[in-house]
């Protein structure tokens, strides 16, 4: 089996102020698919721009970035836009929901983009919302939301265009311990149900031993992480 996501010697720079920022340096990441995986470490290390490079939100500066084998950051422009829009569900530590749309139409977004929304569209949104244990909440604006209630929406709607990773940038960070661990057990059971590759970026270490594969980026190189983690 090859991998669906994969990265060599990748290297991500930023020209600030007459001076050079190194974010990322020389990384090698592999994600098979189906596959889960947990990149660590501190704050500014960088975590959030590999994110975003293996979601096709930014490029890298140099290094290659490989979708099924095949580089990314060469790919036409309308390529990239559909590997954001068809290949990869988004969970950010903030839910980012449309206010003055329910539940249910914010699943429903991203289906719009794409082309005209049908029943089935529907049916899977209230589908992924019940499995969320928001079903009785599919027609609530987010103002009308618990913090935790407008997460797990949003970990719903990353699944909606049956993606093939989804990739969360501390999903749960803003939520309390035992909220998190609830949205963790949620988050993990979509992916198997989904059988879609899942990319935590965590301070967690608890929800990062929960990855098949655990790595720190550290000085914007990764490497892999001397801690057991427990297959999903």
């Amino acid at each position: 089996m090859g991998y669906l996501l994969e990265t060599n010697g990748l290297c991500k720079h930023y020209h600030r102020a007459g001076s050079t920022v190194e974010v990322l340096r020389g990384v090698d990441f592999r994600l098979e698919p189906g596959g889960t995986a947990a990149i660590v470490g501190r704050s500014g290390s960088g975590k959030s721009t590999l994110l975003n490079i293996l979601g096709g939100l930014d490029l890298p500066s140099a290094g290659r970035v490989l979708v099924d084998g095949a580089p990314l950051e060469t790919a036409r422009r309308r390529e990239r836009e559909h590997w954001r829009a068809r290949g990869v569900g988004f969970v950010f530590q903030f839910h980012f929901l449309l206010p003055d749309f329910t539940a249910l139409e914010n699943l429903l977004v991203p289906v719009g983009g794409l082309g005209p929304v049908g029943p089935a569209d529907r049916r899977r949104a209230l589908t992924l919302l019940e499995a969320m244990g928001l079903g009785d909440r599919a027609g609530h604006l987010p103002g009308e939301l618990s913090g935790g209630e407008q997460q797990r929406v949003a970990v719903a709607r990353a699944f909606m265009n049956r993606p093939r990773v989804v990739l969360a940038d501390e999903p749960f960070g803003n939520l309390d311990r035992e909220i998190g661990e609830r949205l963790g057990d949620l988050l993990f059971t979509l992916h198997r149900q989904e059988d879609v590759a899942l990319v935590l970026v965590t301070h967690d270490p608890a929800l990062a031993a929960r990855a098949q594969a655990c790595w720190r980026l550290e000085q914007g190189v990764l490497v892999a992480d001397a801690q057991e983690v427990a297959p999903t």
